[in-house]
């Protein structure tokens, strides 16, 4: 454990050169079924964590090996990494259990069965394969944040007593709104003015913009006008009365026309799916800090720039694999993808 930022990095451009490249997501896009999918993963790291070939395994078991693998990637930086880095670092591993954490309590409030949670979830250090699969066992929410609590494992976010009753009472909307808002006010009050700390503090900002503004235009996509229905988190780049102007939008159109006056507009200028607002903030973090990585390779950019490349990896092999299952065509799978070469080639 080292907290010699020259050191981390070194072992970071090691871990980079392992990262998917241009022509193998082409291979792996080709594949016709499961199998063939495995078989084109043979010569990466995931060999060690995907199921055999054959007899061709189930969509499940490749997803849990998908994911082993990242699991595996994250807490080798999590145990080689110590000091401030290893503190700031946290800050964004800790934002991975949060969403672990709202998927399985949303899941059971809305009677998601076992396996569709867990396919959603990314396993990180405290919280790893046993104690997920633990929490999924049981029987609703309330249950499961009892059993968090019996942990003393320190958690993304306070759990006051507020959060317990509306767990309890399987209010929804309000337990994510909360625990969010914990999450976002504990760690930018931590945050200083040091260029390490400012890098982080600006993924947060992001964060808080992207749930205030995807928010909005999921509720205005289904004729929603968001307007009393959502409750907007503070301490994002974008204002509360540009959020107003939002909530009081009409429909989706009008809405964009507000969001192209902030920092995101050439996110949704192209008028890409809606679907897919969430993963172009993904790829604006990433490109940003693969920029900050290039103008100072001794920062913490370049950590954070090897986590969101390795989440945006894992997620995409998770699109491909449900695509090859389901035989989707390779045209309609690269759409939900995020895959920026130029950035790849920066990462070798």
């Amino acid at each position: 454990m080292s907290s010699d930022i020259g050191y981390i990095n070194a072992r970071i451009r090691g871990m980079k050169s392992f990262l998917l490249k241009e022509e193998k997501y082409e291979e792996i896009l080709s594949k016709n079924n499961i199998s063939e999918f495995i078989e084109c993963l043979k010569d990466t790291p995931y060999k060690d964590f995907l199921p055999p070939p054959y007899p061709e395994p189930s969509l499940k078991e490749v997803i849990d090996g998908i994911n082993k693998e990242a699991m595996s990637s994250f807490n080798k930086i999590i145990k080689f990494s110590g000091g401030k880095v290893k503190e700031l670092l946290s800050i964004i591993f800790q934002r991975f259990i949060l969403a672990n954490i709202r998927a399985i309590i949303r899941g059971k409030i809305r009677k998601i069965p076992e396996d569709e949670i867990k396919e959603s979830l990314l396993p990180i250090y405290p919280f790893d394969i046993p104690k997920i699969e633990e929490l999924l066992k049981k029987e609703n929410a309330y249950d499961v944040i009892r059993q968090i609590i019996t942990w003393r494992i320190s958690l993304p976010f306070i759990l006051t007593r507020k959060i317990i009753k509306l767990i309890r009472e399987e209010k929804l909307k309000e337990i994510e709104y909360e625990i969010e808002k914990s999450y976002f006010e504990i760690f930018l009050n931590k945050l200083g003015n040091s260029e390490n700390d400012l890098i982080i503090k600006h993924i947060l900002k992001t964060w808080i913009d992207m749930r205030n503004i995807i928010g909005s235009l999921l509720l205005l996509k289904y004729n929603i006008k968001p307007f009393g229905k959502i409750d907007y988190l503070e301490g994002g780049y974008v204002s509360f009365r540009i959020l107003k102007k939002i909530s009081l939008c009409e429909n989706l159109d009008e809405a964009l026309k507000i969001v192209s006056l902030t920092p995101y507009k050439k996110i949704f200028s192209d008028g890409v799916d809606i679907t897919l607002f969430e993963r172009r903030f993904e790829e604006s973090l990433t490109s940003w800090a693969i920029e900050g990585f290039l103008k100072d390779p001794l920062s913490i950019s370049v950590p954070c720039a090897y986590i969101f490349s390795k989440y945006n990896e894992l997620v995409n092999l998770r699109i491909i694999a449900y695509g090859v299952d389901q035989k989707i065509s390779p045209i309609e799978i690269k759409k939900y993808l995020f895959i920026k070469w130029k950035i790849i080639k920066y990462l070798q």
